[in-house]
C-alpha cells in the first residue's frame, strides 16, 4: 500500500505504531529523533510521515518547520501523533503542514483508520482540513483562555 515513515523516540509506542501499520499492508520504517526525520525524507520521501512532537533533539515542531522552509518531501503527508493535547498545540501542528493531529493514548485501529483517511484525501482536500481543523483549535484555545479548562 503506502510508503509510510514513523519518527517516535519511545520504543513501546514505535512498536505499536509499526505492527498496527505493517499488519493493515504498509511498508513501514521508522527512525526514533528529529534530525534523521529531515536526512531520511530528503533521500527516501515516504508518502506519510507519523511524527511525535516531543523527541529529544529537534522536536517535531522544527521537523515540520524545516520541511515548509527547505521544501522537503512536499508530496509527503504528515500526522502528528503525541501526547501534547491543548489546542495551541493542534492548532501548531495544522498550522506547520499536518493533515492530521492524534493525541496519545491512541487505539490502534484508529490511527489505521485515521492512516487510511489521511492517505484517501486529495492535496485540495488536506489543505482544507488543515485550515478548518486550525481555525477550530484556535477558538477553542481562544474559549479555553477566556473559561478556563
Amino acid at each position: 500500500m503506502a510508503r509510510i515513515l514513523i519518527a517516535e523516540d519511545d520504543a513501546d509506542i514505535r512498536r505499536i505504531v509499526i505492527h498496527a501499520l505493517v499488519e493493515a499492508g504498509h511498508d513501514v520504517s521508522a527512525v526514533k529523533d528529529g534530525e534523521s526525520v529531515v536526512e531520511r525524507l530528503t533521500w527516501a520521501p515516504p508518502d506519510l510521515l507519523i511524527l511525535d512532537i516531543m523527541m529529544p533533539g529537534q522536536d517535531g515542531y522544527s521537523v515540520l518547520e524545516e520541511m515548509r522552509s527547505q521544501e522537503v518531501a512536499k508530496e509527503t503527508q504528515v500526522m502528528v501523533l503525541t501526547a501534547k493535547n491543548r489546542e495551541q498545540d493542534v492548532e501548531r501542528s495544522y498550522r506547520l503542514g499536518a493533515a492530521f493531529h492524534m493525541t496519545k493514548p491512541f487505539d490502534p485501529d484508529e490511527l489505521v483508520g485515521a492512516v487510511r483517511r489521511v492517505l484517501d484525501m486529495s492535496a485540495t482536500e488536506v489543505a482544507a482540513v488543515r485550515e478548518t481543523e486550525a481555525d477550530k483549535a484556535r477558538l477553542l484555545s481562544q474559549i479555553e483562555a477566556v473559561f478556563g479548562k
